[in-house]
């Protein structure tokens, strides 16, 4: 029986950090086969569109942002677990290349701010995945801010549209809500589709974007899967609050 942790989008340092902590002291402890990122692990709030000409773009530099994100997140878990771990590409990821392609040219350089040069996964021995990661038969793992994804306002039916168009079960992120939802299709319901939805470990507190009433349909959460040859039992672990969650019986807080 194989085990995938699935670590859902932690935005770093506007992570829940009690949760992040938690999920890291359960990766030590329950020693899974194999942990997915699912991208989204570091925010890079300067040099997001929606900090332009504001305070924010002043705020912590890209590559301060990494290296907390690597001194709170990576290397503790690289302390606890030597497993296979693979980071995915992600919209938050793609950042600060961005803003030097559109706003800064002249001062490109190609590898110095790619996300796997920011967060020394090399020397980490942490693999990264641009697009898309196939973990089963049947199964692949995206972030889910590819074009063409028709959103949904329910959980796990953004995963289920992407499924739909990649002809694939899918495990995603990105809209920070947490559920599973299948469809089942042809006669005598042979063909069914499943979409995956992580959530996110996020301290919504820290979101300012969200406006003053932190309203938003986001459910705090991370996947963990169990793999049996061809079959993929799916799992959201739901996190509270204060970061405590309980797996196979469980409380780790």
């Amino acid at each position: 029986m194989k085990k995938i942790v699935v670590v859902s989008d932690l935005q770093m340092p506007l992570e829940n950090r009690r949760a992040n902590k938690n999920l890291i002291r359960f990766i030590g402890e329950f020693q899974p086969d194999e942990v997915i990122n699912i991208g989204d692990i570091t925010d890079y709030t300067a040099p997001s569109r929606w900090s332009s000409g504001r305070r924010a773009e002043f705020g912590m530099t890209v590559k301060q942002e990494a290296a907390y994100t690597v001194r709170h997140h990576l290397e503790p878990v690289r302390a606890v677990y030597d497993g296979k771990y693979t980071l995915l590409g992600s919209n938050h990821g793609e950042r600060p290349n961005k803003y030097l392609v559109e706003r800064c040219p002249a001062l490109f350089d190609y590898d110095e701010f790619q996300e796997p040069q920011l967060l020394c996964l090399d020397d980490l021995g942490i693999g990264f995945e641009p697009v898309k990661y196939d973990f089963a038969p049947g199964w692949t793992a995206i972030h889910g801010h590819a074009r063409g994804i028709s959103l949904s306002r329910t959980a796990g039916g953004t995963a289920l549209n992407a499924a739909k168009k990649l002809q694939k079960n899918v495990v995603m992120g990105h809209t920070h809500r947490a559920g599973i939802v299948s469809e089942s299709t042809g006669m005598g319901a042979h063909r069914t589709l499943t979409g995956v939805e992580v959530g996110h470990l996020m301290d919504v507190s820290r979101a300012g974007y969200l406006g003053p009433a932190r309203l938003a349909n986001w459910q705090s959460a991370f996947g963990l899967l169990y793999i049996a040859g061809g079959q993929v039992q799916a799992n959201v672990v739901p996190v509270s609050r204060t970061g405590s969650f309980i797996v196979e019986g469980e409380l780790y807080k």
